[in-house]
C-alpha cells in the first residue's frame, strides 16, 4: 500500500508541473464557473483516469483531502488517504447535469499541527476544490472548521470524533460516532465484561481528542470511581512515573487517552515493569503502527473502532471493498479507516449527482439529505451533521495481532 501511495504522490507532482489549466464543473445546474488553473506539487494528487463511460471528459472537479500526512498522526492520515484514493480509483468520474467530469483528489497536509491545519484548509479553498474529505485528529478539524465554513465548502469528516467538530458548523459532516458514545461504550465494557468497579486514567493533555475522550469515559465510569488520573504530553516517551502512580492506586482497569504511538509505548513499558493492567484505548489505536511498536505487550487491550470486516463479510458491499483492496494493494485493509473513507468519498459524489451541482450551499443541502446504505453502514445525518451510527465495534490484540472484539448496538 505504501508503494501505491508513493505512486499516487509521484503522479501528483508530474501533473502539477504539467498542468496548464482545468475546466470546472458547473457551480449550479445549467451554469458554469472557472476553476483553479494549477495545483501545488506538494499538495495535489489525481487518479488522472478517463471517464468510465468512455465519453470525453467535460472537465475536472477537485475534491480536497484534509489529512495529517506528516507529524504524529501521519500513520492514521495515510490510512484515511488510502481509502479515499481507492474510492477515486474505483469511481474516477462524476456525472453532473448529463456531463461527465474527472474527479481529482487534492491533498493538503495539515502536518498534525493546529496552526498548519488552518493553512491546509485555506490551501484547498485557493486550489479551487468544491468540497473536501477528512480527517484524522479532532483538534485539527476543529481548527480548520471556520475556514471551510467561511468558504462554504462542504467537508465530510471521517474519524474526527470530538462533538465540537460539527457543532455550529453546517458545512462539516461526520461519518463516525462521537467521543461521547465511545467513552460510554468503553466504560460499560469495563464494567460488564471485566467486572471493573473503578479505573485509572492516563491522558494526553495536549491533544483535544484525547481530552474529550477521557472526559466522557470518566463521566460514564463515574467520577467517584476514578482512582487515579495522570497526564502526559504528545511526544512523551517515558511513562514510568505515570505508570508507577497508576499502579499505586491498584485500578481494575486503565483508560489510556492517547494516540497510537504513546498508547503502544505505555503498554510496552507497563509490561516491562511488571504491571498487569487491563488497558482500554481509543479509535486512534486502529493502525498497524500500534502493533509495530507494541507487539505482544498489547495483548488483552481493548479499543473502539469504526468497522469490522469479518463481522460484515457477508455484505456484498463489503466484499467489493475487500476485493478492491486485494486488487490494488495485494492485501486486506489495514484498519477500519479505509472502508469508511471510501464511503465518505462516495457520499460526496452521490450528493453531487443528486443535486446536479458543485455550488457549496446546494451541495451542502444534498449531503445533509443523504439517506443510503454504504459498505460500513446506513448513513443519514442529523441536524448537527453527525451520522446516525447504530453500531460500534471493539478490537483487541492477541499474540501481537489485531483480533475482533465484537460489536455494540448503540440504539
Amino acid at each position: 500500500m505504501k508503494k501505491f501511495l508513493a505512486v499516487l504522490l509521484a503522479l501528483a507532482m508530474v501533473l502539477a508541473f504539467a498542468a496548464c489549466g482545468n475546466s470546472s464543473a458547473p457551480a449550479s445546474s445549467g451554469s458554469s464557473s472557472s476553476g483553479s488553473s494549477s495545483s501545488s506539487s506538494s499538495s495535489s494528487s489525481s487518479s488522472s483516469a478517463a471517464p468510465s463511460s468512455g465519453n470525453e471528459s467535460a472537465g475536472t472537479i477537485k475534491i480536497g483531502v484534509f489529512e495529517a500526512m506528516t507529524g504524529g498522526n501521519a500513520s492514521a492520515g495515510e490510512l484515511e488517504y488510502e481509502g479515499m484514493s481507492l474510492g477515486n480509483y474505483a469511481r474516477p468520474t462524476v456525472t453532473i447535469d448529463g456531463k461527465t467530469y474527472d474527479v481529482e483528489l487534492v491533498v493538503s497536509d495539515n502536518k498534525t499541527d493546529t496552526v498548519e491545519a488552518v493553512t491546509a484548509a485555506a490551501r484547498l479553498v485557493s486550489e479551487g476544490c468544491v468540497a473536501a474529505l477528512g480527517g484524522t485528529g479532532s483538534g485539527l478539524c476543529i481548527a480548520a472548521g471556520p475556514t471551510f465554513l467561511e468558504a462554504k465548502m462542504p467537508i465530510v469528516g471521517t474519524t474526527c470524533t470530538n462533538p465540537l467538530v460539527t457543532l455550529d458548523n453546517p458545512y462539516y459532516f461526520r461519518m463516525c460516532y462521537t467521543d461521547a458514545s465511545q467513552g460510554s461504550i468503553l466504560a460499560n465494557y469495563a464494567k460488564q465484561t471485566w467486572g471493573a468497579n473503578n479505573a485509572a486514567v492516563i491522558t494526553d493533555v495536549t491533544d483535544t481528542y484525547c481530552i474529550g475522550l477521557a472526559t466522557y469515559f470518566k463521566e460514564a465510569m463515574g467520577e467517584d470511581n476514578i482512582v487515579s488520573e495522570v497526564y502526559f504530553n504528545t511526544g512523551d516517551q517515558d511513562f514510568s512515573g505515570a505508570l508507577a502512580t497508576t499502579a499505586a492506586a491498584n485500578p481494575d482497569c486503565v483508560f489510556s487517552g492517547s494516540q497510537y504511538t504513546e498508547g503502544a509505548l505505555m503498554q510496552v513499558q507497563a509490561k516491562s515493569a511488571g504491571y498487569d493492567f487491563k488497558f482500554l484505548g481509543t479509535d486512534g489505536w486502529d493502525t498497524d503502527v500500534l502493533l509495530d511498536i507494541g507487539g505482544s505487550a498489547l495483548d488483552g487491550c481493548v479499543f473502539v473502532t469504526f468497522f469490522d470486516y469479518e463481522l460484515n463479510a457477508d455484505n456484498p458491499k463489503v466484499q467489493e471493498v475487500l476485493a478492491l483492496y486485494q486488487e490494488v494493494t495485494g492485501a486486506a485493509p489495514r484498519s477500519s479507516y479505509g472502508a469508511m473513507c471510501m464511503d465518505a468519498y462516495n457520499v460526496l459524489l452521490d450528493a453531487m449527482e443528486a443535486c446536479n451541482s458543485t455550488d457549496g450551499e446546494t451541495l451542502r443541502d444534498a449531503i445533509a439529505a443523504t439517506d443510503k446504505e454504504y459498505a460500513t453502514g446506513y448513513y443519514k445525518f442529523d441536524e448537527n451533521g453527525d451520522a446516525d451510527v447504530d453500531t460500534c465495534y471493539l478490537r483487541s490484540c492477541k499474540d501481537g495481532k489485531f483480533v475482533g472484539g465484537g460489536s455494540v448496538k448503540m440504539h
